[in-house]
């Protein structure tokens, strides 16, 4: 894996203890990725090392506080048809302009995990539009299961939302190209409240959102590094498993962490916020195959909406 960095703070936070204090930048490390080292990191690099850590991964780039959102700024590289190597990482520290699920904003709060990650399978995958977006959920979910003395489990919460006893850990989103039915591209954005819960406004779909530090029941929460290293290695095993079985046992999964099925929800419109437009109501009793929601005594599926767990108050 090539690591670079444009703060050798943020890499000793956020690289494995054996890391933590870097030599500084190497030249020779940089060969061959300069186009993308500039496109991600502008022209500053402090940090450029090639290590055996964090093994099947690429590249990991990481960014104290850039302008832009590294998930968009991948999803434009590779529109404009930038070469990225399959299995590269993007980690901000901070950031402005960070943006969630259907353009809302995002809070980058240093201390939390905002990564982009690009994937370049090059293959067939059944149900593409919603097999990354599985992925990147249960990843989520299976870093956060290996961190001991934690209140509570963690879930999904449909679509996209990490959530652990109904407050928002976090949540992610993703993109893809294809060629034909060949996927080119996939990438896959992750916001996770790790140290530090950021200050948002309540509504009524996210009334509550919390950090795994207030969670454990130590109080010390996990360290960023650590988080970091157990997200990672759950991305690559769920990719390879992707890759290898296709989406099906990952769909399975992905349904038995839902927080939803068996509980009685409300879907609005899409633009709805503060005062949820309702088009529908009632309880959850499956997920289907394209994660379309269906309700008791209802034939319709729910493909699209904004959901909120409970009946709008008055």
């Amino acid at each position: 894996m090539a690591i670079f960095c444009d703060s050798l703070e943020f890499a000793a936070e956020a690289l494995p203890e054996e890391f933590s204090a870097p030599d500084g930048f190497d030249p020779a490390g940089a060969r061959g990725a300069e186009p993308l080292v500039v496109a991600l990191l502008g022209d500053r690099c402090d940090l450029s090392i090639n290590t055996a850590a964090l093994q099947g991964w690429s590249h990991l780039f990481l960014a104290n506080d850039p302008l832009q959102s590294q998930c968009d700024q991948l999803i434009a590289l590779s529109r404009s048809g930038h070469e990225i190597p399959d299995r590269t990482a993007c980690l901000a520290r901070s950031g402005r302009g960070f943006r969630g699920f259907k353009g809302r904003s995002w809070t980058a709060v240093p201390g939390n995990i905002h990564l982009a990650v690009h994937f370049a399978p090059g293959c067939v995958i059944d149900r593409f539009e919603v097999a990354f977006t599985i992925l990147a959920a249960l990843s989520v979910v299976d870093a956060i299961d290996g961190i001991p003395d934690l209140r509570h489990r963690a879930g999904i919460r449909w679509v996209n939302d990490i959530v652990a006893d109904d407050a928002k850990l976090g949540g992610v989103l993703a993109y893809t190209q294809s060629c034909g039915r060949i996927i080119t591209t996939a990438v896959l954005g992750i916001g996770l409240n790790v140290e530090a819960t950021p200050s948002v406004e309540p509504t009524p779909f996210v009334p509550e959102v919390c950090s795994l530090r207030e969670l454990t029941t130590n109080g010390q929460g996990v360290p960023l590094r650590v988080l970091l290293d157990k997200l990672l290695r759950a991305l690559r095993c769920n990719y390879d498993l992707l890759l290898q079985a296709g989406y099906r046992p990952l769909l399975e999964r992905y349904r038995q962490r839902s927080t939803i099925i068996g509980r009685e929800c409300t879907i609005c419109t899409e633009e709805s916020d503060m005062e949820p437009e309702v088009i529908t109501a009632g309880r959850v009793v499956a997920i289907g195959d394209g994660l379309e929601l269906q309700l008791e005594g209802s034939d319709r599926l729910i493909t699209r909406g904004r959901l909120l767990v409970g009946r709008p108050k008055a």
